[in-house]
């Protein structure tokens, strides 16, 4: 068996900011969307200290993150110990509190006298890291050990893996990014697939090995408003406090060229995917035997977002699936309007359309809404037949809460979210023209035909323990089918069963074979030392249908290391 993967390089940009007292090399470098920055980047925002957030289109370049901290640190005063002394672990985790000295520590610095010194000292460290005028680079370790439990298997499985991180930029325009690893797995092969990197591996789920493996990377260029990206990286797309409906992690990872534009008030966003069908395999005769085979598939998606004033603004988005033909230039013009292209390209391709709008109320409740539109008749869309199948949208609302509404350093979302039947499905064969990625939605993970209540309520106890409660309540209207699995009525309520022109005209909201879902977890995330991170999770998932009830109960937790 011969195992490869394709490494990117990325690179990166450095800005030299003077503030007062502070001199940061601000780097263009993108800040990963698992960072725990973010969430205090969103809730300082709600809470009133940081003007002028978005958090739309993730991740943002260390550059935009570093400036925000910053404008944090200008208004400390307001703050309490707790989100101050999580500001200055942040600030350390940017090389912002090193004054422009260069102050991280080399792991096998003063070697082998200071090496467990250096490996456990709570300061910015690296395994390596080398600077000059021109040129500057970090490598650094990733690790990960994690065992799982689960209830309705009555088993267990630990994952472990480990790989590194290069890093860095050059001249101040031009940086770069590439992580690998590899990771191994020990016990019951199904608790392990509820890790979502095992679920999605071809080599542990295709080679029947208990192996799996991870990259990602990018090439990355900015000059003054604009930067270009080239790579494969989590990209998150949407308003959504808890489900981003335009990209989510739910998806596989997928490689893409990014686009962006930020001028004052305005922001626009634009990626070209590459996406993956499953593969089909044909057999040609009995010396050549099955030939395996994949068509192509891409999505387009561009987004106009506009900051009407410190606390309100809105977005337009254009998205776009096409298949099966190679590119089309109209969908790498990212200054058109892709829906009148693509109907004068026959009309081939399958096309959607958002608006988004959100509002900071006061300081400490913040309001967010968007609407994908699929399909739309106007002519059926206020006659009181909005059930009719040609309408198919999917949309959100959610409220934040903190501080000073909430006690500080606590905040608490809920969030509505409704698909329409059929919503990205289209006819024809397969997975062509689905909003899909290998066999998983780029949005939620929720189907079509459901409706789902989301609340999440977070504690950020001290600068270095998080403490979050998930809870998310889905009704989902299933389609009928027979002991085989073959379909029997199609109600719209997956993205597998295509459309066609069979369909009833009317289309009711959670008509089918009602499915009740109820998630759960408790998640605990603590920093022992600078990037040792411990954490422990608790699930809970019951399904009900048709009169039985499945039910899991999981376990987890991990080591990490991580020294972004």
């Amino acid at each position: 068996m011969k195992i490869s993967s394709i490494l990117k390089f990325p690179f990166f940009f450095i800005i030299l900011t003077s503030l007062g007292f502070q001199t940061v090399k601000a780097q263009v470098e993108t800040v990963p969307v698992g960072h725990p920055v973010y969430p205090f980047l969103q809730r300082m925002y709600v809470q009133g200290i940081l003007k002028n957030y978005d958090d739309a289109v993730l991740p943002l370049s260390q550059k935009k993150v570093m400036d925000d901290l910053l404008k944090i640190d200008s208004s400390k005063a307001e703050l309490n110990s707790i989100d101050k002394e999580f500001l200055i672990r942040m600030e350390e985790k940017f090389g912002m509190n090193n004054k422009g000295k260069n102050l991280e520590i080399n792991i096998f610095n003063n070697f082998p006298s200071e090496l467990i010194g250096n490996i456990i000292t709570d300061k910015e460290k690296h395994l390596y890291a080398y600077h000059d005028s021109t040129i500057k680079f970090f490598i650094d370790p990733v690790a990960n050990l994690k065992y799982m439990y689960s209830s309705k298997y009555d088993n267990n499985s630990t994952l472990m893996d480990i790989g590194g991180i290069f890093r860095g930029d050059y001249d101040g325009w031009f940086g770069f990014y590439l992580q690998g690893a590899d990771g191994t797995q020990y016990g019951d092969r199904d608790v392990a697939r509820l890790d979502p990197r095992v679920e999605q591996s071809f080599t542990f789920n295709n080679t029947k090995i208990n192996f799996f493996d991870g990259t990602s990377g990018y090439a990355r260029f900015q000059k003054g408003i604009l930067s270009l990206e080239l790579g494969r990286e989590r990209v998150l797309w949407g308003t959504g406090f808890i489900n981003k409906m335009v990209l989510s992690d739910n998806p596989q990872l997928f490689d893409f060229v990014k686009f962006d534009i930020a001028y004052k008030k305005l922001r626009y966003d634009f990626l070209h995917g590459w996406l993956v069908q499953p593969t089909t395999s044909t057999y040609v005769d009995s010396l050549v035997g099955n030939v395996k085979s994949e068509q192509p598939k891409y999505v387009a998606i561009s987004r106009l977002g506009y900051q009407a004033t410190n606390r309100l603004s809105f977005g337009i988005t254009q998205m776009i699936i096409y298949s099966n033909r190679p590119l089309e230039a109209a969908y790498l013009n990212p200054f058109l309007f892709w829906e009148s292209a693509q109907r004068s390209m026959n009309d081939l391709d399958n096309s959607f359309l958002t608006f988004d709008g959100r509002y900071l109320i006061t300081n400490g409740i913040e309001l967010s809404s968007s609407i994908i539109f699929d399909d739309i008749n106007f002519k059926k869309l206020f006659k009181k037949e909005w059930a009719a199948s040609t309408n198919r949208t999917e949309w959100q609302a959610g409220t934040m809460l903190t501080y000073p509404l909430l006690p500080p350093d606590v905040s608490f979302i809920i969030e509505y979210m409704q698909a329409r039947p059929y919503i990205f499905s289209h006819p024809g064969v397969g997975e062509a023209l689905t909003y899909t990625n290998n066999g998983y939605l780029l949005g939620t993970n929720m189907q079509p035909n459901s409706a789902r209540l989301s609340t999440r309520l977070s504690y950020q106890a001290t600068s270095r323990l998080s403490l979050q409660l998930d809870y998310s309540h889905t009704l989902h209207g299933n389609n009928i089918y027979d002991s085989k699995g073959d379909l029997i009525k199609n109600y719209g309520g997956s993205v597998f069963n295509n459309s066609d022109f069979s369909e009833p005209f009317y289309s009711y909201l959670l008509d089918g074979n009602r499915e009740v879902s109820d998630d759960l977890m408790l998640s605990m995330k603590y920093e022992l030392l600078y990037g040792y991170y411990f954490g422990f999770v608790y699930e809970f998932n019951q399904s009900k249908m048709n009169g039985s009830t499945d039910t899991n109960n999981i376990f987890w937790s991990s080591i990490n290391i991580d020294f972004q």
